[in-house]
């Protein structure tokens, strides 16, 4: 016998043969942990929509292609031009506001530029101008500055826009600068 051998037979504890343990328990293998579906968690604001939490205090230029909730403080810019910003009861907002739809229920100093609808509900402190293109005033809100309506024009048919885009096409020519400069080409 080598003596790498000895050593390790020489560390081992002596074990009675025969008795092996057994455990308590049955084995697990194959059995689920739960039989119950897992909860699922189901946020207030319906999905697709950006919240800013009463806590929460934001400096600088927010970008928004979601729905957006502010319910904390932002100063700077807030631009969802596709979408809907809310500023919430708890909002405290110091910025410029560009959106489709704009809902106000908290503090807004700033102006706001509403390509949809701007409500302004009751309870709610806005001071700065507001364009839009529809507007909902509830009594109990407090406005300072002033309102300016969008005119959302109607396309022109094809056939008007062709005959209102071919006259600023056509060039003068050589002769007609001449007679409208005032020379004359004949002597």
């Amino acid at each position: 016998m080598s003596m790498w051998n000895r050593r390790k037979n020489e560390d081992e504890p002596t074990r009675p043969l025969g008795n092996t343990p057994s455990s308590p328990e049955p084995a697990r293998e194959g059995i689920p942990v739960s039989t119950m579906p897992a909860r699922s968690f189901e946020p207030d604001v319906p999905r697709g929509t950006a919240t800013i939490g009463k806590s929460v205090l934001i400096k600088g230029q927010i970008l928004s292609k979601e729905d957006l909730v502010i319910d904390g403080a932002v100063e700077g810019s807030v631009e969802a031009q596709e979408n809907r910003v809310t500023i919430g009861p708890n909002g405290r907002v110091v910025a410029n506001v560009k959106a489709r739809d704009v809902v106000v229920l908290g503090q807004l100093k700033g102006n706001i530029e509403a390509s949809g609808r701007v409500d302004i509900r009751k309870g709610a402190n806005l001071v700065g101008d507001i364009r839009y293109a529809k507007i909902s005033i509830e009594e109990g809100a407090d406005l300072r500055g002033s309102l300016e309506m969008i005119r959302v024009d109607v396309k022109p048919e094809p056939a008007k826009a062709a005959e209102v885009a071919k006259p600023a096409a056509e060039k003068p020519t050589q002769q007609s600068l001449g007679a409208t400069a005032g020379g004359s080409n004949s002597k």
